[in-house]
């Protein structure tokens, strides 16, 4: 029996990398361009989703552009159609979101159970969608993820890679804990549960996803400095300077407890650390091949 899953993003590094691990599946999926939905138009994703009828969606839509000062309006406008017109056809809904929902609270590790206190504009949207989802909608997953590590996008990584490999200063904070999670290791998790929910799983709420292996914000600065010197990959010597004050806008701990996805899906966390060189040469090779084109 087919099994209609739509997909609301594919131009971000997020939902690149859950289109590239959907597209393994036997899913029909839906992957609609802007001509075709767009997301300040309620009565045209009520026309699409009548017109094409998916059995679950896995929304990311706005969710990269949400971490940028001022970029939350499209995260908020797709949760809050979402929420509307899946509630009102009773489709699932996987709805991706973030850490950024707590607040100074001091925990080392986060809850599915806590709750949230944002301490800045990327947090309160996030918190606002993760809202509207939960009243609206009766069958939903939202899935926190700490920080995202990629070879795309604006990113953790690709900062470092960046200064690194440009020589520069790098402030980096000895305070900031969290567990790098790999956007294909995210698309995973979220594709794993769809499969279930084809088969019939009926595990809604708020669910936590992150890598097995915690570290500082400093402590991942070293990894990858000392794996791009093994490498040779140095053109010049970076200069790296540890902040040890607690920021005011940002929660200490990105670490989130991932006991209901374990529990519910059997998903298993996996760590950062094999990932990092494959991460690191598909970054130079994206390089490379912006500079070609050129």
């Amino acid at each position: 029996m087919s099994f209609t899953l739509l997909l609301t993003d594919v131009t971000s590094p997020l939902g690149k990398a859950l289109e590239h691990e959907l597209e393994r599946e036997p899913f029909k999926l839906l992957v609609p361009s802007a001509a075709e939905l767009d997301w300040s138009n309620p009565l045209g994703l009520a026309d699409y989703i009548d017109k094409h009828k998916p059995d679950l969606v896995i929304n990311c839509c706005g969710w990269e552009e949400a971490y940028h000062s001022g970029g939350q309006s499209l995260l908020l406008s797709s949760a809050a159609l979402l929420a509307e017109h899946c509630g009102a056809r009773n489709i699932p809904l996987i709805h991706f979101s973030s850490y950024s929902v707590f607040g100074g609270d001091g925990k080392g590790t986060h809850s599915e159970k806590d709750d949230v206190s944002p301490l800045n504009e990327t947090g309160n949207a996030f918190a606002e969608a993760e809202r509207m989802i939960v009243q609206k909608l009766e069958k939903h997953i939202v899935l926190r993820l700490s920080w995202v590590i990629g070879a795309y996008g604006d990113n953790l990584l690709t900062r470092l890679l960046s200064a690194f490999l440009a020589g520069a200063s790098v402030s980096v904070n000895r305070r900031l804990r969290g567990a790098p999670t790999a956007l294909s290791d995210a698309a995973r998790v979220a594709v794993a549960m769809a499969k279930q929910i084809q088969c019939g799983a009926e595990n809604w709420g708020v669910m936590h996803y992150c890598s097995s292996d915690a570290c500082t914000e400093d402590e991942f600065a070293e990894n990858l400095l000392q794996l791009l010197i093994q490498q040779q990959l140095l053109t010049a010597e970076p200069s790296l300077t540890l902040e040890d004050s607690e920021p005011v806008d940002e929660p200490l701990s990105a670490i989130l407890g991932c006991r209901r996805a374990r529990d519910y899906f059997g998903i298993q966390s996996r760590s950062w650390r094999p990932s990092l060189l494959p991460l690191v040469k598909q970054w130079l090779h994206n390089r490379e091949q912006i500079k070609t084109t050129r």
